[in-house]
């Protein structure tokens, strides 16, 4: 399976935010394929899903993320699958994910479908 992480100093972030983009193969062992700037950085809206795109432009099938939203979720759904790794260091994730301890999910993290930004 070839999987995409958004990544900022060695941790799982979420696809908007995080300052470079992994994809692994994962195998019997983890492969880093290839790593590159995260093109949501320079987006002015919907920045995660310039992420996204990116990832399945590389043949990605899932995505391990810190955070998604609704309009994320949407946009992958019959694409890819999603793994939510929150707080989590890459290489902690990936074995994880490996081992079969994260939640593949179809629901966003935070915001509800009609997304407005105001704290609580």
């Amino acid at each position: 399976m070839r999987i995409a992480v958004p990544v900022t100093d060695e941790y799982v972030d979420g696809p908007g935010e995080g300052l470079r983009v992994r994809i692994y193969e994962l195998g019997n062992e983890v492969k880093l394929i290839e790593e590159y700037d995260n093109p949501a950085l320079q987006a002015t809206a919907a920045r995660g899903i310039h992420m996204l795109r990116s990832a399945l432009e590389r043949g990605v099938t899932g995505f391990l993320v810190a955070e998604i939203g609704a309009p994320g979720v949407r946009y992958l759904q019959g694409k890819a699958k999603i793994y939510i790794a929150s707080g989590m260091r890459v290489d902690d994730a990936l074995s994880d994910l490996i081992a079969g301890k994260l939640k593949e999910t179809d629901v966003p993290t935070h915001g509800e479908m009609h997304e407005h930004h105001g704290h609580h």
